[in-house]
């Protein structure tokens, strides 16, 4: 009786959880990515007055579970399997004609043309979600509040993609370059390349009024975060703790995404595909 309660719980567990009902085996198939553990624990946000814009402050100390995230942004190649797979709407091919899925040499760059929302559909289908504004930027900057990714000086343009022409397929990095540019947990392109759709609404002063522990942005809004800049940005927008914002059916040439997800569910699966 004990035997068959606990099956019972384990598989209503299942069904109940949306991100662990897909997050088994079947899901690391669909988007088999490396995904870097963040460990749990406080990372400090913002910039301090006189450094940063208005919305970046005050700069202060945020506390957030654990949780992981991909180490690259998602590629044409990964999104376009997710549009195979389930009908999906292709993005607009930014290269030139016809559909994006006859474009050669352009699987290991990263998928731009896409919204909010379609982001936010990629990553479920893959058993993941968006990453929290805050955990982008603790994914970014680390535990001790760096400017850059990869430190507090600018270098020169072999740790970033930004601040460049287009240049079609040319314009973008891809994603697994740049390695003198990753953050302190090894994750790649967070300054540069494509700006990232996060989960949260945009506010101006939330950052006055947020939560200190595991901050999810205001209740609603009109515009989404974006972060990280993009191959066009300038300096200043490549800061870890530059906010970018834009409407949630925004598509440009500059915007892409990568995803995480909660990292208990990442250990529960892992064990759950053991046995």
């Amino acid at each position: 009786m004990k035997r068959f309660y606990l099956v019972f719980l384990i598989v209503l567990s299942i069904v109940i959880s949306p991100g662990l009902a897909i997050s088994n085996s079947p899901a690391i198939e669909k988007d088999p990515v490396e995904m870097v553990p963040i460990p749990v624990g406080p990372f400090i946000r913002g910039s301090a007055q006189g450094e940063g814009r208005p919305d970046e402050q005050p700069r202060q100390k945020i506390y957030l579970d654990a949780f992981a995230i991909d180490k690259y942004e998602v590629t044409n190649s990964r999104y376009l399997k997710f549009v195979k797979e389930t009908l999906h709407k292709a993005p607009f091919n930014v290269y030139g004609d016809g559909s994006i899925k006859e474009v050669s040499n352009i699987a290991d760059l990263p998928v731009v043309q896409v919204t909010w929302h379609d982001a936010v559909d990629y990553c479920f289908w893959a058993g993941k979600r968006l990453p929290t504004e805050a955990e982008w930027e603790k994914a970014a900057r680390g535990q001790d509040g760096r400017r850059y990714p990869w430190g507090n000086d600018l270098g020169d343009k072999a740790q970033a993609n930004y601040d460049r022409e287009w240049e079609s397929h040319q314009t973008f990095s891809p994603v697994s370059s740049h390695p003198g540019g990753q953050s302190p947990y090894g994750i790649y392109h967070l300054s540069g390349n494509v700006r990232e759709w996060v989960q949260d609404w945009y506010g101006r002063d939330y950052y006055q009024i947020a939560p200190s522990r595991n901050p999810r942005g205001p209740e609603m809004g009109i515009l989404k975060v974006i972060r990280g800049g993009s191959w066009r940005s300038f300096e200043s927008d490549i800061r870890t703790t530059a906010r970018g914002k834009g409407g949630f059916a925004l598509k440009t040439h500059g915007i892409g995404f990568r995803c995480a997800r909660n990292h208990d569910l990442v250990q529960q699966s892992d064990a759950l595909g053991a046995q």
